[in-house]
């Protein structure tokens, strides 16, 4: 007899029998997995699919495809795979005994399944009720750009991309349908979901997409912020599978497009000698002998060069089902074609997110260098930068003199005084230095599985140094600057915002919603400081070194902003189509009393192709779909503290015992009832397909009616106020259309895609402060009056100018031009002097003849791209160009001027005089007794301009041929950029670069400008 006395341990037989069977058949289930490898490529073209997703259908196996479209996953025969991508068809297929499969995915009907950002959110294509235009990152791929927004240029319909200047580094003027405020008038940048000022820094490299959100179901989500457009900025993130390194370089070199064609030392004498002689005054003793001259100083040749740049980007990506990632630096070397100026960055990004259960994690990062060397603004005369000197500087005068003061010679005698353009380069440091931080980290929780919280923190911080050293220095008769001088400047911006939104997303059989709350809080501070000193040391440019105090000023600007926001998108049957989207915004920059604004829109769109009824076969319309919405956006870009007086407290004063009280006055009037900037908005858009979605078409008409639009009125200087208050007094209309089209087909191993953009885009005046208000603007030159006009009734900075009627040949034309009273309406005219439109009929020439000779907005403006891939070459082709604007040139307006003591141009061999009567040049003459060099309708330009900006030719190296050394992709191109412009513009280039106020705009202020280059470039893109 056995006697158990403890407990025990061993399970029931049937238990084990159960276990001992479970690990049988698990051991006969892996045996059975097998492993296969695959290709996916896309029906048609037969080109891999990059980033498909093949999944196991109910289990949590999964790869996806790499660059050549090809994966391997563990499979056991009859498994399901779903294969799936965006623009394409989800595929589903069963596996079976074979080893290797092959996989075609058909185009989804117009890229309907491709995901769009919205803000706060995704949505798919066939759910879009807004106006949004989208550029991926093959689109910037193939443009080799050091920035991103030259990319967008003529890209995008309704998007207007200019440039603010031609130096290196520089950025471009966005304007998203036409110009709605006369304060800062750019559109809102997010990278990340972050607010930025601008996108300049960011490598082109590194963004997988940038969406423009035009209407207001698109952008009113974001409020009081939207008015000018919203651009979203998307940095790539990693994909499932291993390590993918992609490494880009680009060589190139930069030279000056187009010269100012003006006199060489010979030809001006000659012609500063007509002046001086119908002026009846003595000639220049430099220009007493032209025929001894020669050619003189060529000085635009003096200061421009052929400026080599580089570029270089290197990332890392990569993850699994949990935790993706992306790593990569950047550095970007550019020369400028003007000498000594030049540009670099460099950078770090790195992006990663994690899932774990029901959470998720996520941060980005974006650290970035700038650099500028910057070439001087002038010192103080008529020829501007150097740009403006090297055409305005007259060619008899020396480069350099050994025995002056800094080695430089210059102007001397009674001529204008112009700089030396050369000594300005060397004699003047000016460089900026700026240092950003971007950053950005996310929670969001799953709550159940159709709603989502998340918790969005973004921080960024840039810290701006700008340094200008001057060495003393005597150059020619005109220029001294007996001490070493140094000014030096410190900015700093940062903006902390905090969100909260929660997401629901649910379908009930062909109902489909997805809705947003959320809540907001945003602050933003701006700190900057000064100081310059003189009387430094040669050789050590530092502040303590200066032996005379010079200024010392600071100051800081504090705002924020508060916001609820929410959204409903509402789908039915894939048929109809509803949006709905409100935000409240709170801005400091308001007073209390009108502080919040509101900020609603509705949009719908109908899926008409969807419909029962609809028989029209895919090869004719494969798509239609029609949208429209409604909504209001605002606009709070103005200064801050608006609203409130200022009151300085530098004011002291001196009693009879001559000691010192200290005071304090009002020194600008404000107004407390000021509130926000709203723009209506409508738009009515269709989107469609033909030929089985070969050709694809977008279009939109859209009205924009900005009302109580924030402006400074001018008031009485009596009045004691140092600046013109702001009041809420405008009201500003811009309508138009866009267009965009696209068509994509192969012939046998060749395929091509097209794609055109098309915007037309007019705007008006409707109301300006008291009713009677003009605002002028866009002086073009330093002595000119200004040459744009903003009234109620007109244009943004139409083109307000005294009309020319060309010259009057005899004095009995002059004798025959009067007024109602008889007398001369132009009495110090001469033969050869330019005859002026007396508009007004008031019997004499002045800024009251002045009429509306145009605007600097176009008629339209365009963009083509063209794409050939064949055998492994690929050749990409931009175009783009505007139609109907005029641009007036300042700087013509000083060469041709012939009034004043500088260089001219070489037009002025062809004055007028009385045996050379067949020309539209005037007579020169000095002093220019009837004005014949007024701002006037005379130097006023069609600024149309055709540009072919882009061609690029690549190769491939086909995959067979890197396998060995396991390289995924070699990519060589040759490149480039504004290759040819054909224009009637006479100035350096008709996309002008200015950056300041947009009632400047079409305004060539030619002598302070920096001429576009033509790149031609080398590059090679390799993927391990």
């Amino acid at each position: 007899m056995i006697k158990y006395t403890g407990v025990s341990i061993s399970p029931p037989a049937w238990i084990r029998h159960a276990i001992l069977l479970f690990f049988i058949l698990c051991t006969l289930a892996v045996n059975a997995q097998k492993k296969i490898t695959g290709k996916v490529t896309e029906d048609g073209s037969n080109q891999p699919v990059f980033g498909a997703s093949v999944q196991v259908m109910g289990t949590t196996r999964g790869a996806i495809t790499n660059e050549k479209g090809q994966f391997s996953l563990s499979v056991n025969p009859g498994d399901k795979l779903k294969v799936s991508s965006m623009e394409f068809e989800p595929l589903e297929i069963t596996v079976g005994d074979e080893n290797s499969i092959n996989i075609v995915l058909k185009k989804s009907t117009a890229g309907l399944n491709e995901v769009v950002i919205i803000g706060y959110g995704t949505v798919k294509k066939k759910d879009l009720t807004g106006s949004i235009a989208t550029l991926k990152a093959g689109d910037i791929k193939t443009e080799g750009a050091s920035n991103v927004s030259r990319a967008l240029q003529g890209k995008l319909a309704g998007v207007t991309v200019e440039a603010a200047g031609g130096d290196p580094g520089s950025g471009m003027r966005v304007l998203v349908r036409g110009v709605g405020t006369f304060n800062n008038a750019n559109p809102l940048y997010l990278v990340d979901g972050v607010q930025v000022d601008n996108i300049n820094n960011i490598a082109p490299g590194d963004i997988e997409s940038m969406d423009v959100l035009k209407d207001a179901s698109a952008a009113a989500i974001y409020g009081s912020r939207a008015a000018n457009g919203v651009v979203l900025v998307t940095t790539k993130s990693g994909k499932n599978g291993p390590p993918v390194i992609q490494f880009n370089a680009n060589f190139g070199s930069q030279k000056l497009i187009k010269k100012y064609d003006v006199l060489n030392a010979q030809e001006w004498a000659t012609v500063s000698n007509m002046a001086h002689d119908n002026a009846g005054l003595p000639r220049l003793d430099i220009a007493a002998n032209p025929s001894q001259l020669g050619a003189g100083t060529d000085w635009q040749d003096a200061i421009y060069r052929t400026a080599m740049m580089q570029q270089y980007n290197l990332s890392v990506s990569g993850g699994n089902e949990n935790t993706r990632y992306s790593f990569s630096g950047q550095y970007n070397d550019q020369n400028g074609i003007v000498d000594v100026t030049g540009y670099k960055r460099y950078g770090v990004r790195e992006k990663t997110e994690t899932t774990k259960g029901r959470l998720k994690i996520g941060q980005s990062l974006i650290l970035t260098r700038e650099t500028w060397t910057k070439m001087p603004g002038g010192w103080g005369g008529q020829g501007g930068n150097p740009v403006g000197s090297a055409v305005k500087m007259i060619p008899v005068f020396d480069i350099y003199d050994e025995n002056a003061v800094g080695g430089y010679s210059g102007a001397s005698g009674p001529v204008v005084n112009v700089a030396n353009p050369v000594a300005q380069l060397h004699l003047e440091d000016i460089t900026t230095n700026t240092t950003s931080i971007l950053a950005n980290a996310f929670a969001e929780v799953t709550i159940l599985p159709y709603l989502k919280y998340k918790f969005n923190l973004g921080y960024t911080d840039a810290f701006i140094e700008q340094k200008d050293y001057t060495r003393r220095y005597q150059v020619g008769g005109l220029f001294a600057n007996p001490t070493n001088n140094l000014s030096q400047a410190r900015n700093r911006y940062n903006l902390v915002m905090a969100e909260n939104t929660l997401n629901f997303a649910k379908d009930f059989g062909k109902h489909s919603f997805q809705a947003l709350a959320g809540y907001a809080y945003q602050k933003s501070i701006r700190d900057s400081s000064g100081a310059a000193r003189s009387g430094l040391s040669d050789g050590i440019s530092e502040l303590d070194n200066g032996a005379i105090t010079g200024s010392v000023s600071g100051n800081k600007l504090v705002s924020t902003l508060v916001s609820v926001l929410g959204r409903v998108i509402y789908s039915y049957d894939n048929r109809y189509l509803v949006t709905a989207s409100f935000r409240r915004d709170g801005s400091s920059r308001f007073a209390p009393d009108n502080r919040y604004g509101n900020f609603p829109s509705i949009a719908a769109g109908w899926n008409i192709s969807n419909e029962k009824f609809w028989s029209v076969p895919s090869g004719a319309i494969s798509m239609l779909k029609l949208r429209g919405s409604y909504g209001i956006l605002g606009n709070q870009e103005f200064a801050d503290y608006g609203f409130t007086p200022l009151i300085n407290s530098n004011i002291n004063y001196v009693n009879g015992d001559q000691s010192k009280w200290f005071g304090a006055i009002q020194t600008a009037y404000a107004s407390p009832y000021l509130k926000w900037e709203n723009t209506e908005t409508v738009d009515i858009g269709i989107d469609a397909a033909f030929l089985h979605d070969k050709l694809t078409l977008t279009a939109d008409y859209f009205r924009k009616n900005t009302t109580d639009l924030l402006l400074q009125v001018p008031i009485p200087g009596s009045a004691g106020s140092s600046s013109n208050p702001y009041v809420n007094g405008g009201n500003i209309l811009n309508k138009g259309i866009e267009l965009g089209i696209g068509y994509n087909d192969n012939i046998g191993a060749v395929s091509y895609s097209v794609r055109g953009t098309f915007s037309s885009i007019k705007n008006k005046v409707l109301a300006l402060g008291t009713g009677t208000q003009q605002i002028p603007g866009g002086q073009p030159t330093h002595h000119g009056a200004d040459a744009t006009l903003t009234q109620a009734g007109g244009e943004i900075a139409s083109f307000y100018l005294i009309k020319s009627l060309g010259i009057f040949q005899s004095q009995d034309e002059i004798n025959a031009y009067k007024g109602k009273d008889g007398s001369l309406i132009q009495p110090s005219a001469k033969p050869g002097d330019i005859k002026f439109f007396d508009a007004n009929g008031d019997g004499t020439i002045s800024n009251a003849d002045r009429l509306d000779m145009g605007s600097s907005f176009p008629s339209f403006e365009y963009g083509l791209g063209i794409t050939l891939n064949a055998y492994n070459f690929d050749l990409n082709m931009f175009l783009q160009g505007t139609q109907g604007n005029k641009i007036y040139n300042g700087l013509r307006q000083d060469l041709e001027g012939m009034n004043l003591e500088y260089n001219y141009a070489r037009t002025t061999l062809n004055a007028w005089t009385p045996t050379n009567t067949n020309t539209d040049m005037p007579r020169a003459v000095i002093d220019d007794p009837n004005f014949n060099s007024r701002t006037s309708s005379r130097f006023l330009e069609n600024g149309s301009y055709f540009r072919f900006k882009t061609v690029q030719l690549g190769y491939t190296v086909p995959v067979k041929l890197l396998e060995r050394a396991k390289i995924t992709s070699l990519r060589a191109y040759l490149s480039a950029d504004n290759l040819f412009t054909i224009t009637k513009y006479k100035g350096f280039n008709p996309d002008i670069g200015r950056s300041g106020s947009i009632l400047d705009r079409g305004v060539d202020f030619g002598h302070v400008s920096y001429p576009l280059a033509r790149t031609l470039s080398v590059g090679i893109q390799l993927s391990l």
